[in-house]
């Protein structure tokens, strides 16, 4: 016959130990009542976490497009606000040419306006949203429009095609012999080639063509951009230019009305192309829009089938928390009493 023997240090510590397991499924608990969802979602769900993964990863990018578009709605909003004082400006310089009268006075108001309204055309076709240049194409570092200066390639250009048409300069007094068909023909064969895209290029524009590409949701990728090199800006460009630099207050009144017919002319096609890029960007903006509504009910879908995975039942959670509760003041209790025992108590 065996014995087997069981001494009170025994005892004692068999509470102990589970006692700190017992702590260690309370911290597990708790932490479920905290989060909502199961302290270790590996272990609870096995095989099956390789579809919370995937759901997460999924919410993931659509957040990431959600905030994308954010930034996007940003650069539009500075587009359209950048547009609309363009094509504000262009309208009122058109009123400025068709109703000023016909004085020494009306020349002067049309190249003084024309000078104002370059300068505000560089200044909007420059501006900055997020730190990028909005109207710079894919380009977003570089600045798309050089100021237009004395020295510049722009002014340079006009001066030289002038001088080499007419052969003289716009200062010289013979400005005032240049008829009505000489006028039309420069304006047509030789003013006007300078903003075709090739000649913007080189001499005023450092914008790429190409604009931002953007994708607004999983399915689907738009431009969301504009850029200076589009023909309603260079058109205004020249419109400008050649009621600021082609010295119409200098011109015969015949002359300066074949210029005051193609200023009509290009700003009235310059604003209209310039409504037209606004409601595109307007379309886009209601396309993100709507992407972020469909984007959003996915994400609620998503965030559902998380919680059907991992969510925890807080009545649950509560209970077991209770229950471990009063299992470790039981043990340590019996840990108390268990330490009372000694052979001394009996001698």
């Amino acid at each position: 016959m065996r014995t087997t023997f069981v001494s009170t240090l025994s005892l004692l510590n068999s509470p102990r130990t589970n006692a700190a397991k017992l702590q260690a499924e309370l911290a597990k608990a708790n932490t479920e009542i905290t989060t909502g969802r199961y302290a270790d979602v590996g272990l609870q769900l096995g095989h099956r976490v390789s579809q919370s993964i995937t759901l997460r990863q999924e919410h993931a990018d659509l957040s990431a497009l959600t905030d994308a578009n954010a930034l996007t709605s940003i650069r539009l909003s500075v587009t359209k606000s950048s547009l609309d004082n363009v094509r504000e400006m262009a309208d009122a310089f058109l009123n400025t040419v068709l109703s000023v009268p016909s004085s020494p006075t009306g020349p002067a108001i049309i190249q003084q306006t024309a000078q104002a309204n370059l300068k505000s055309l560089i200044a909007e076709m420059n501006q900055v949203a997020n730190g990028q240049y909005i109207f710079a194409g894919t380009d977003t570092k570089q600045k798309p429009l050089a100021e237009f200066t004395a020295t510049s390639a722009g002014k340079v250009a006009i001066d030289t095609r002038f001088a080499s048409f007419f052969g003289f300069a716009q200062s010289s007094a013979s400005a005032k012999g240049i008829t009505a068909s000489q006028m039309s023909t420069f304006l047509d064969t030789a003013f006007t080639p300078l903003f075709d895209e090739a000649n913007w290029s080189a001499n005023w524009s450092s914008a790429q063509s190409q604009n931002i590409e953007s994708r607004i949701s999983p399915v689907e990728k738009m431009e969301t951009s504009t850029n200076a090199n589009e023909a309603a800006f260079r058109k205004l460009a020249m419109a400008y230019t050649m009621a600021s630099e082609l010295a119409i207050a200098d011109l015969p009144e015949t002359t300066r009305q074949v210029v005051i017919d193609k200023l009509v002319e290009t700003v009235g096609a310059a604003s209209t192309e310039i409504v037209q890029i606004q409601a595109n960007l307007g379309m886009v903006e209601k396309r993100i829009s709507d992407a972020n509504e469909r984007m959003g009910l996915q994400q609620a879908y998503l965030n559902e089938g998380v919680g059907n995975l991992e969510g925890v039942d807080p009545a649950e959670a509560k209970t077991r928390v209770d229950s471990l509760t009063t299992q470790i003041q039981m043990s340590y209790s019996l840990t108390s009493q268990l330490r009372q025992l000694s052979l001394l108590n009996y001698i």
